[in-house]
This record gives C-alpha cells, sequence and structure tokens, in this order.
C-alpha cells in the first residue's frame, strides 16, 4: 500500500525558508510557498553538492487554503503576528508546525497563533542569502536542530538523502542558547557598527563580543543549558577562525532600514536574565542602541542629503 504524500506549507520564503524549500523539493516533496508577493514559478537553490531548480506553487493569500500535515514557519521572529492568517488557514489539530526562527522562545511566541498545534521549535545553522525571490545560495554547512517531540521524527525524514542535515535532539536548550550566543553577541555588535564578522579581528570587538557572550552564557546555563566555561572563548577562536566577510541578517535588516530582530536576538536575553536574578548590562546596553535605531524610533533623525 502506497502510503498519501505529505501536504507541505512554508510560509516565508525568503533566504533561510528558500533554502528549506530547495531540500524539500529535493527530497521529492512539493512545499506551498507562502509568500507577501509571487512573481516566480520556479525555485533555483544553489547548493554546495550541486542546484535545485523545480517549478513552485506560490501563493500571496490564505483564502482557500486548507490544513496541511506539515507548516515550516521562516518568517522572521518579529514578522510573526502578520503570519497569523497564513497559521489560522493552514494550522489543524493534526499539523506539526517547524519554527525556523532565531531566539529560544518559538513555544511561547508561536503557541497562542497555533493552539493545540504540534509546535517543533528549530535551531537554525543555515548560510543562505536571496540574490532574487527564486534564487538562493546556501554558503556552507546546512543544520537544522529540531526539538524532540511528537512530530520532530517525521518533519526531519523529509529532508533525507538531501543537501539539508537535520537533528532532533532531548536538549534543544543548549543548541538554542549556544546560538544565541552568537546571535547577541556578535550579531549584537555588528549591527551597531555596521560590520561583517571579519570585525572580530579586531582585538577591542573581540573582547566585547566575548564578554557579552559571557552574560548569555549565564542567563543559558540558568534555563538549563550544557555551556561550559570556556565555550564562549572557543567560540570566538572558531568565528575568527572562519571569518569569511558573512553578514549577520540583523545586519543585513539595518543596513536595508528595515526593523530588526533586536527583541528575540537581545532583549530576550535581558529579559530572561532578570527572572534568575542576573544581570546583563552589556547586553541591555546593546538592546537599547539597537532598538534606537529602529525605523520610527522616537528622536530617530535621518541622513542629510547633503
Amino acid at each position: 500500500m502506497v502510503s498519501a504524500p505529505v501536504s507541505i506549507a512554508l510560509v516565508g520564503p525568503g533566504a533561510i525558508g528558500g533554502a528549506v524549500a530547495g531540500a524539500l523539493l529535493a527530497g521529492g516533496h512539493h512545499p506551498i510557498l507562502c509568500a507577501r508577493t509571487g512573481g516566480f514559478e520556479r525555485l533555483r537553490v544553489e547548493h554546495g553538492g550541486g542546484v535545485i531548480d523545480e517549478p513552485v506553487q506560490v501563493v500571496t493569500s490564505p483564502e482557500g487554503l486548507d490544513h496541511v500535515d506539515v507548516v515550516f514557519l521562516a518568517v522572521k521572529a518579529h514578522q510573526s503576528e502578520a503570519a497569523r492568517g497564513w497559521l489560522d488557514a493552514l494550522v489543524g489539530p493534526a499539523t506539526t508546525v517547524v519554527i525556523l526562527q532565531n531566539g529560544v522562545e518559538h513555544r511561547e511566541r508561536i503557541e497562542p497563533m497555533a493552539p493545540g498545534a504540534d509546535l517543533v521549535p528549530a535551531v537554525i545553522n543555515l548560510p543562505a542569502k536571496r540574490p532574487a525571490p527564486d534564487h538562493v545560495i546556501v554558503g556552507g554547512r546546512s543544520l537544522l536542530t529540531f526539538a524532540a517531540g511528537p512530530g520532530a521524527e517525521a518533519a526531519a525524514a523529509l529532508f533525507d538523502g538531501t543537501f539539508m542535515k537535520v537533528k532532533v535532539v532531548d536538549d534543544w536548550a543548549t543548541p538554542s542558547w549556544i546560538k544565541l550566543m552568537l546571535n547577541a553577541a556578535s550579531g549584537g555588535v555588528s549591527t551597531l557598527t555596521r560590520t561583517d564578522n571579519r570585525m572580530l579581528g579586531d582585538p577591542v570587538a573581540e573582547r566585547l563580543v566575548l564578554e557579552v557572550m559571557e552574560e548569555v552564557a549565564a542567563v543559558g546555563r540558568a534555563e538549563g543549558a550544557e555551556l561550559p566555561e570556556d565555550l564562549p572563548p572557543r567560540i570566538i577562536e572558531g568565528l575568527r577562525a572562519a571569518a569569511s566577510g558573512h553578514v549577520a541578517s540583523i545586519v543585513a535588516d539595518r543596513l536595508a532600514g528595515v526593523p530588526t530582530e533586536w527583541d528575540a536576538r537581545n532583549a530576550v536575553v535581558g529579559r530572561i536574565g532578570r527572572r534568575h536574578g542576573i544581570a546583563t548590562p552589556l547586553n541591555d546596553l546593546l538592546t537599547t542602541l539597537i532598538q534606537l535605531g529602529e525605523p520610527g524610533a522616537a528622536g530617530l533623525v535621518e541622513p542629510s542629503a547633503d
């Protein structure tokens, strides 16, 4: 007996979402791509092992859509509320929602919009860029780490045989806080200085990133993450050795003048730290400065045309 194909929708086919969609296509699946704007009928994804170039179904409105088996939510954390209409249409009591977002509050963020659904938080280690809506380039190792749960293994199996490696782990706190150390520290400093990861070649910048990482690690340990004391300097060393001019997504958003993920990447550290009585002064300062630079922030002066 042939099993029925898995129905899949991917909300937010940007750089990360497009790369994930490409891997699903490579696995023989046909996800519906849910986007704010369409305009393309094929998706081209370049990765280290080759090129995927397949026709895709792109929809720009949730109207008429039915519940699906699996939803991959790939909008940025601060765009989650805008995706509510998609979730209302696509998510039913038997739907698994894989949350492809930054931060550590995946369940808290999405559960109110998908009550009763099987939520699978994911850590994304996937350097990707999108030169055009129908074109994604994956520039390195591709790894998704899913928190163990009822639908996690089945969702991971969708990527079998593709360039996308997927792990399902019981201890999701550790990899999620390791990623947050990178996002809050290196991403935070890079956003304010408008630099790429090569800024770690400067000893002053390296020291600041290291000290912010140590703050984040202290909060992560209080949340149950296994973060050895020597982990921050080891991460710094790895980043410095691999520095290649990679521009973090939050930096790209700041340069583009659009809202950033400052809450999920920085404010969350202080918010959780205060629950544990842990001070995070450097991270709190980064949070304030990044927030003050957001579009529409009070007192923000636009650059002069002179």
